[in-house]
């Protein structure tokens, strides 16, 4: 009888280790169509304010007129970081001003949070800025989630019989309070490092045992981003590099990067801390790009030495700097059939509208930092920077 007890309980414990410890979504009502496709958009950094951003809906309504994708993402600091006297009802409002005209254009979307939008968090919280986006119908945030800014959401199979595809949205919370200019975000936290581990592995499951190929989207990129730049000297700067204050030096896009432009050096997570997430990545195998948002005049992307897509979209919104009329969405077009060899572009407000406003706020780049850097280095010779810079 013991020995019967013993294989019992035995096989309950095999039981109880397979099934993971949280739920994970593997179902959802996003599918390929007919024809195998499906196409996602982004947006980011769209910062709305009380004054209705004409410019960007401009961008925003002629991009999706155009493409129409299947699903909108929106990828941080959908709340402005300039707004004295804030309440939650204001920041509803600004918020309202762009979400309204989504909702009437019935199309799914997702969104995580920036930075900005944790500055608020002491009046309006997280939870609370989700359940206003969850008011609107299209919006497909599970209850199955990390936080109210991480979760992931599958696509199904044209036949809707398998998972075909994989969202993750990350929150990487807010600067740190010890942090550098540039490069003090705090990132993701343990806890949303190990619950993707988890999801991968239960989405892997559930798909026989098969990686479930995945698209990552989140505001601030990962220290890794850097693999895609090279420092260089006062004296080595041409006209295209720019201008780092925290490292005071110069930047460059190196032959790692396959389309795009670099603005601004990238703020990114703390360069000698070690959130473990990009690592995770590589562990998993299952992220066949991660695109971020946050560097407004930054739109380049390449592989890393690991063999992984990373790469920004500009800023969409005009309520706060950007590249002028080059402010875009990105459009992913994704074959379930070759999943992992997607499209990606990016769709401008030059390309989509003829009207042009004015760029007041692009005064206010990180551009200038650039300009300052050339202002530095043609009033002293390149020797004597040098010099200076050891």
């Amino acid at each position: 009888m013991k020995k019967v007890l013993s294989v019992f309980l035995a096989i309950v414990m095999c039981f109880a280790v397979a099934i993971p410890a949280f739920a994970v979504n593997t179902k959802s009502d996003l599918q390929f169509g007919a024809d195998g496709k499906f196409k996602i958009m982004q947006l980011n950094d769209t910062q709305d304010m009380i004054l209705k951003d004409v410019a960007e809906i401009k961008l925003i309504t002629a991009a999706i007129e155009r493409e129409n994708p299947d699903l909108l993402v929106f990828v941080g600091d959908q709340l402005t970081d300039f707004f004295p006297g804030a309440t939650e009802d204001g920041l509803k409002k600004c918020l309202s001003n762009l979400f309204d005209i989504i909702d009437e254009m019935d199309i799914p979307f997702m969104m995580t949070y920036g930075n900005h939008d944790h500055d608020y968090e002491d009046f309006f919280t997280l939870e609370e800025q989700l359940a206003f986006y969850q008011q609107y119908e299209n919006c497909i945030v599970p209850e199955d989630r990390c936080d109210p800014g991480t979760y992931n959401v599958p696509i199904m199979s044209s036949k809707g019989d398998k998972i075909a595809f994989n969202i993750y949205m990350m929150d990487t919370n807010n600067k740190r309070a010890d942090s550098d200019l540039l490069t003090g975000y705090e990132g993701v936290r343990e806890n949303q490092v190990e619950w993707y581990r988890e999801t991968s592995d239960a989405l892997k499951a559930a798909n026989g045992g098969k990686v479930v190929p995945s698209l990552l989207f989140q505001h601030i990129p990962v220290k890794e981003i850097y693999q895609f730049l090279d420092k260089v000297s006062f004296s080595e700067a041409e006209s295209d590099d720019v201008f780092s204050i925290d490292e005071f030096a110069w930047f460059r896009l190196n032959d790692k990067v396959i389309d795009g432009v670099l603005g601004e050096v990238p703020c990114s997570e703390p360069l000698e801390s070690h959130t473990g997430q990009y690592q995770a990545w590589v562990e998993k195998g299952d992220i066949v790009g991660a695109w971020f948002g946050h560097d407004h005049v930054n739109s380049f992307y390449g592989v890393t030495d690991d063999g992984i897509m990373m790469g920004y979209n500009g800023g969409t919104g005009f309520s706060s700097y950007g590249r002028g009329g080059d402010r875009s969405v990105r459009i992913f077009e994704i074959d379930e059939n070759d999943p992992e060899n997607y499209d990606t572009y990016e769709i401008t407000f030059n390309e989509m509208v003829l009207d042009i406003p004015f760029y007041f706020l692009d005064a206010f780049s990180p551009v200038m930092v650039t300009v300052l850097g050339k202002i530095l280095k043609f009033l002293l010779p390149d020797f004597l920077w040098d010099l200076i810079l050891g």
